[in-house]
């Protein structure tokens, strides 16, 4: 006798990275400041227009992986990991 697996879609909701218009919150608050930084430099409305195609690449970006900007995160605050050829994967678990 074989009993099914029951399995629950909250661990899946649980594991998501808040998001904000598809995107995640740390790129929207980065967006935000590059597009506010470009119009106070360049003084024009139309400068503001920058804020769309940005949005879009880290819309494109969470699509692929919804924590790709976490990990981007810890690549830039670790960097390359020494155990790469033990593990042949980057593992940040120090050993």
């Amino acid at each position: 006798m074989e009993e099914e697996l029951i399995l629950s879609i909250v661990f899946k909701g649980l594991a998501r990275t808040p998001t904000l218009w598809g995107v995640d919150y740390n790129y929207f608050i980065l967006n935000c400041l590059a597009v506010l930084l470009v119009f106070i430099n360049t003084q024009h409305v139309l400068s503001l227009l920058v804020f769309i195609p940005l949005h879009f690449v880290g819309w494109l970006l969470c699509k692929i992986d919804p924590h790709i900007f976490k990990l981007i995160s810890v690549r830039a605050t670790i960097g390359a990991t020494k155990n790469k050829s033990l593990w042949n994967c980057q593992s940040y678990e120090a050993f």
